[in-house]
């Protein structure tokens, strides 16, 4: 069906660009309109989080295109299970290919037995070697969980202990005895002194002097009050610096040892460390999987080992969050970041059934993007959690957003709102998002976008206002100037309605954020897109996010 449907639209545009210099054309079969289903879109240019797969706890990894690889150019997915760890892939982020257990350990003579939880993988280019770190229940401490390390030459497995069947890699027995760590078990626990239990192990690599570190979570599961979040050197990846371990976060406050308290549940879980511009982001998820509150937040630092210090709410301290909403997503936590080119994604889990949490997790994207919040710190920012049609990362499709190049103006703007946000690559998600939408006053608004040159357009995408009642019921027109064989004109959509059956649950008057109005069409060279809106769902101002055209500079 797509190939037919693009062969007609270059036979039309073939047609147009000969007999048109400055005709008014309203033939609506020039571009295919993304408005009937959110499951049906070009998964060569567009993905949805809308056919996932199933899985928790990701980490995932981009492995670049190489020719004769026959195993590049894929993002693979590893997660959580009970005696494995398994995997997936997916090339478009939407179609995911079953890899099975990519770690099969022989549970007779290994250490663990169960719960083989949160795998981490890292690429070390020096030796072509997958690390990939886990934890699971050891028999030995049948209420704990340690953590391990299994190495692979290939993203597909088969991953292969790396130390011992007998142990775990990571024993924090070998803490130092004054340490305080190594008397943290209470006598009756019937555990020795120094079997501290961890989950969730994350490598990082610092990009400044390539010293290598491993973050892990204190494991709240083993019956301590909270979680909290610990870092150590590693020598090797296999080889831990058990005197550096340190704790870098501890529920409730926003630094180690503070008084300013912070409401985050009695978990720090499912630590990521990410470097940018100077500073050491820590991110985590707070509260319990189990609730629809469950979400990623942030601490920023100026050195691996800290100290951190926890970005509050309401100045941009949450990553992402599905708001508890329990309407048309819940929960979104437990995440890992993949850097594709030069854009940067979130991978984390939300459940299968979007409306509530009883049924297995799945693993959506989201795209990120740095903002600066009011104490002037450039905070992670994510465009999601969103289960709408989004652009794939450049890398992938060869489209990149040019609306960010071009000269944006438009008209009737409502006082103290600013044509700023339409074109700067955020998404209002939250009513305490740091970034704002661009409102209009009630009436007919036009928005321009100029280029000083041509530049090959393939797609628009008008974003709808995040609130429900100033959200636009259609997009009156979006005309498009043109040139094809040194002759200039334009092109008209004519009225395109935005479908709330598919992309709002009215009955609760809930839109799905990040949702838009998108058109796909033939490359073709433009210098100007005018858009014209008019009518908002409560019949009042109108509110856009952004807006987005895919193509490619001249």
């Amino acid at each position: 069906m797509k190939c037919k449907l693009f062969k007609k639209v270059a036979l039309f545009l073939c047609s147009l660009f000969v007999v048109s210099s400055c005709d008014n054309n309203k033939d609506t079969s020039w571009f295919k309109f993304y408005n009937e289903n959110r499951q049906e879109f070009n998964t060569s240019v567009f993905y949805g989080n809308v056919k996932t797969m199933q899985g928790a706890d990701p980490s995932l990894i981009y492995v670049e295109e190489k020719e004769g690889d026959q195993d590049s150019g894929y993002y693979y997915a590893y997660v959580t299970a009970t005696s494995t760890i398994n995997a997936w892939r997916t090339k478009d982020m939407t179609h995911w290919q079953y890899l099975g257990a990519v770690f099969r350990p022989n549970l007779d003579i290994h250490w663990g037995y169960l719960n083989f939880w949160a795998p981490a993988v890292h690429y070390e280019e020096s030796n072509q070697t997958y690390y990939m770190y886990y934890s699971a229940t050891w028999k030995k401490h049948s209420n704990s969980h340690y953590v391990s390390l299994a190495t692979s030459k290939s993203p597909m497995g088969p991953f292969k202990e790396y130390h011992s069947d007998s142990e775990p890699l990571i024993n924090f027995n070998k803490i130092p005895s004054d340490h305080p760590l190594f008397e943290y078990h209470a006598p009756e626990s019937g555990i020795p002194n120094g079997y501290f239990s961890a989950i969730d192990a994350e490598p990082f690599l610092d990009p400044t002097d390539n010293q290598k570190y491993l973050l892990f979570t204190h494991d709240k599961g083993a019956g301590y009050s909270s979680s909290s979040t610990y870092i150590m050197k590693m020598n090797e990846w296999w080889d831990p610096d058990y005197s550096s371990v340190t704790c870098i976060s501890q529920t409730g406050v926003t630094s180690i040892g503070g008084s300013n308290e912070i409401d985050e549940g009695t978990v720090n879980e499912g630590p990521y460390m990410f470097y940018h511009d100077g500073l050491y982001y820590l991110t985590f998820s707070v509260n319990t999987y189990l609730e629809s509150t469950y979400q990623v937040r942030q601490a920023v630092g100026k050195s691996p080992m800290g100290p951190f210090t926890k970005i509050d709410v309401d100045k941009g301290g949450t990553i992402i969050t599905t708001d508890g909403l329990n309407i048309y997503t819940n929960s979104s936590g437990h995440h890992s970041f993949i850097k594709v080119g030069d854009q940067l994604y979130i991978s984390y889990h939300t459940f299968l059934n979007d409306s509530d949490i009883v049924e297995a997790r799945k693993i959506r994207f989201d795209k990120i993007s740095f903002v600066v919040n009011q104490d002037g710190i450039p905070v992670i920012y994510a465009n999601g959690p969103t289960v709408t049609l989004q652009p794939l990362p450049s890398l992938i499709s060869g489209y990149k957003d040019i609306a960010s190049n071009a000269d944006v103006k438009a008209t009737n703007v409502a006082k103290g709102s600013s044509a700023y946000w339409l074109n700067d690559g955020t998404i209002k998600m939250h009513e305490n998002s740091l970034v704002e939408e661009t409102i209009f006053n009630k009436g007919k608004s036009k928005i321009t976008l100029n280029w000083d040159d041509y530049v090959t357009s393939k797609a628009i995408m008008v974003y709808n206002s995040s609130d429900y009642d100033t959200s636009f019921t259609q997009i009156d027109n979006i005309r498009i100037f043109y040139k094809n064989d040194g002759k200039e004109g334009y092109i008209d959509t004519g009225k395109l309605v935005f479908n709330y059956d598919i992309f709002a649950e009215e009955d609760y008057k809930c839109i799905f954020v990040g949702s838009s109005i998108a058109i796909e069409y033939q490359d073709m060279l433009i210098k100007q897109i005018q858009i014209t809106v008019s009518k908002s769902k409560g019949n009042g101002n109108i509110a856009i996010p952004e807006i987005t055209v895919l193509g490619k500079q001249v």
